[in-house]
């Protein structure tokens, strides 16, 4: 039986604090005990027997996944079944994997970071001819989410000119895993206002994905319209992020000046709520350092809201304070739960 997990309710946020990545072990798995003990359902193997990790290592080597933290999952999802072998970590590029430390410098047919397989999308080897998000207008006339396109499934040739206008979804994570875990950073975006959950699921895990940033309205209406992509969606379980380390203003690029750090990690099953938690640390931020709010609200939060991919209303966003679990002995539950003010 292919069996996959149970999202958790919308709205629904983890959070437990971890002083320094040292405590990433122990967080890790107290966030998905937690999530565990509320779906009521363990994330063990099932009929595919493998796991996805969708790293975020866009804007280099300072605001990638942090390695500790990738370690800590491999660790929790090793402790629920998965062998090495069987933990897939998937980003776009070969370059930007290898600065982040993911990717072998020296190339390898079958690169591994830790004995766990790296699928740079980039190299075009994970991506199916008949798997594809297809955008019907061209990007700069799509100003609102028309919802007409679609993952388009079929053996049709593609013509010239027409792999232009189509981004192909990465298989893996479609096709060979029981269930995956978004792994993203924050940092600031021109055409999207935040780069955080949603952007990571969507466009950063697409080939083509740059004629979507033209502007705010093509971008916000891509990362929505992919995000609800059913045979992606339903395997996309839970989004895993560390305020360790995210930037409120000059992003995409990393930059030093402009980023902050909180002891706090997140871990929700609605990308939207979390990318508003994000969107309102940004903005204050920006306030307390004079710089100009991001304004109006990134439009993928609304797109993304009414195809019922989660919630950006800040009164149905609830954090769910969890207490850090023993790090001597991680078989043991994470303990009890309050409601964060």
């Amino acid at each position: 039986m292919d069996a996959i997990p149970t999202q958790a309710p919308i709205g629904m946020v983890f959070e437990v604090q971890a002083s320094s990545p040292r405590h990433y072990d122990a967080a890790v798995e107290t966030l998905l005990q937690g999530y565990e003990q509320a779906v009521g359902r363990d994330l063990v193997p099932a009929e595919r027997k493998q796991v996805g990790l969708k790293l975020n290592t866009r804007s280099g080597k300072g605001l990638s996944t942090p390695l500790a933290l990738v370690r800590a999952t491999i660790l929790a999802l090793e402790r629920r079944g998965y062998s090495r072998d069987s933990i897939l970590l998937v980003d776009y590029s070969t370059h930007a994997l290898r600065q982040a430390g993911i990717y072998p410098f020296v190339n390898e047919g079958d690169p591994r970071f830790e004995g766990c397989p790296v699928l740079p999308l980039d190299t075009e080897r994970y991506y199916d001819p008949d798997w594809f998000y297809d955008s019907p207008l061209p990007p700069s006339m799509q100003q609102e989410p028309q919802y007409l396109s679609s993952a388009r499934r079929g053996t049709q040739e593609l013509v010239a000119g027409a792999r232009e206008r189509k981004s192909f979804l990465a298989a893996p994570l479609l096709h060979e895993v029981d269930f995956w875990i978004n792994m993203p950073t924050m940092v600031d975006d021109p055409a999207l206002g935040v780069d955080g959950a949603l952007a990571n699921a969507t466009l950063w895990n697409v080939s083509n994905s740059q004629r979507f940033l033209a502007n705010d309205a093509t971008a916000s209406a891509a990362v929505a319209e992919i995000a609800a992509i059913p045979e992606l969606n339903e395997r996309m379980v839970l989004h895993l992020i560390s305020l360790e380390r995210y930037q409120f203003i000059g992003g995409p690029n990393f930059n030093a000046r402009y980023s902050v750090s909180e002891p706090r990690l997140w871990l929700s099953s609605d990308p939207v709520a979390l990318d508003r938690l994000l969107y309102d640390r940004m903005n204050r931020q920006r306030m307390l350092h004079g710089f100009p709010l991001i304004t109006p609200i990134p439009r993928q939060f609304p797109f993304a809201a009414s195809l019922g991919l989660g919630t950006y209303d800040s009164a149905a966003i609830h954090v769910r304070q969890l207490k850090l679990g023993n790090e001597d002995d991680l078989e043991e539950s994470a303990g009890g739960s309050q409601e964060s003010p």
